[in-house]
């Protein structure tokens, strides 16, 4: 059986469009690294220890972990602190391009699987109404 290694509503909907049996079991994997990678790596490596921590307690199930990084000006944008934080990025992204990475790994038994693709996304200007 396929296992999603994470909690994302929106993951959850993409798979669900395969059509195929899965499950979901939320990885609890340390997600910290030292800002030394590229968003690429970064993506692969975090992708591949969500899968690695589920697959542990899933031996004979393929595991797909994920993770997404957007990067403008070459640094990683993290995730909000909170609201304050969510505007400032938003207009930061306002009117610009910036890239998405994303990294997948599925991880089975006898062997495993990581890529990374880029997207390149274009913002609208956003006024503060918008935002």
């Amino acid at each position: 059986m396929l296992i999603l290694a994470s909690g994302s509503p929106r993951r959850k909907e993409l798979i669900s469009l395969l059509d195929i049996p899965f499950k979901i079991v939320v990885s609890k994997a340390n997600e910290d690294l030292d800002g030394s990678f590229s968003p690429e790596e970064t993506v692969k490596i975090l992708s591949f220890r969500k899968a690695s921590a589920v697959a542990k307690d899933y031996p004979d199930d393929l595991v797909l972990g994920v993770d997404t990084v957007v990067c403008i000006d070459g640094k990683i944008l993290g995730k909000p602190t909170d609201e304050e934080d969510a505007k400032r990025m938003l207009r930061l992204l306002s009117g610009r391009e910036h890239k998405v990475f994303t990294g997948f790994s599925l991880v089975g038994k006898y062997e495993s699987y990581s890529e990374t693709v880029c997207t390149v996304v274009r913002f609208a200007p956003l006024d503060d109404g918008e935002i």
